[in-house]
């Protein structure tokens, strides 16, 4: 059986504080940064989060700020 996997993201800046964009594209590049100082991510060149080693180590470290995606399997 196959699956179809959905992700839809719905969120809005705070008008005293960052935009929206800014939380999610900033917050994640930051991490990311962290995640190669740190050594946790130490592949050369650039790359896009889409192995699973990549994916789930950024996925986890966005969902503890509070940011993320909600997911529907139809």
């Amino acid at each position: 059986m196959q699956e179809t996997i959905t992700s839809t993201l719905e969120a809005y800046g705070d008008p005293t504080g960052h935009s929206a964009m800014a939380l999610y594209v900033g917050v994640p590049c930051g991490i990311a940064v962290q995640l190669v100082l740190d050594g946790v991510l130490s592949t050369p060149g650039v790359h896009a989060p889409y192995s699973p080693e990549v994916c789930n180590i950024l996925r986890a470290k966005v969902e503890e700020e509070g940011l993320g995606l909600t997911e529907r399997v139809l």
